[in-house]
């Protein structure tokens, strides 16, 4: 008899068992639901969506500086076909009709003009050193994907050295803030002065 008693004992004992393991699993589950409104209801609403909301003014910058950049590259690839900056400014019809004024101007007194007045240097800002082509066009893709608002291109200096040039300026405080701007990407950049 004494078998039979434990038996039913542990027979009691066991479905006990089982419903502390429902209070637990509904306890849980309800206070976990509490919390998750409770956390939700004092946190503040934040818009984390990608690509839906544009900034007009932020485009409208960025375009401008885009302006401001390709009208540099342009006259550094101007510069690398050969070009002077004379002969993109040739282009505008004030500048023809001095021209046409000089040229009643005796060639002596143009040249005479020429060497008493003293040339403007432009500076130069270039970017690394590299001895193959590829790995300048690698470098200038790191740099524009790096997110640093530098648009560089490859510039033969050499037989088998290439340098990425950055800008161009007739001012050299423009050159040294676009210098100090490279050194602060860890970039080695460096100014040359050309007559």
């Amino acid at each position: 008899m004494a078998k039979r008693s434990y038996k039913k004992y542990m027979k009691q004992n066991t479905t006990k068992d089982y419903s502390l393991w429902k209070l637990f699993a509904i306890s849980f589950f309800g206070m976990l639901l509490v919390f998750t409104f409770l956390i939700k209801s004092f946190t503040p609403s934040v818009d984390v969506s990608i690509g839906d909301y544009k900034h007009e003014e932020e485009f409208d910058n960025s375009e401008e500086m885009k302006k401001i950049v390709d009208g540099r590259l342009a006259m550094i690839q101007d510069e690398d076909q050969g070009k002077n900056f004379t002969e993109a400014i040739s282009k505008n019809e004030d500048v023809q009709k001095e021209i046409n004024k000089s040229t009643i101007i005796s060639e002596d007194s143009v040249a005479e003009a020429l060497k008493s007045q003293p040339i403007d240097p432009v500076y130069k800002v270039f970017i690394g050193s590299y001895t193959s082509a590829e790995q300048a066009k690698v470098a200038k893709d790191i740099i524009a994907e790096s997110g640093s608002n530098l648009t560089p291109i490859v510039k033969c200096i050499g037989s088998n050295n290439y340098t990425l040039q950055v800008g161009i300026f007739k001012n050299k405080n423009s050159a040294e803030a676009l210098l100090y701007t490279i050194q602060q990407n860890h970039l080695p950049g460096r100014i040359i002065q050309e007559y």
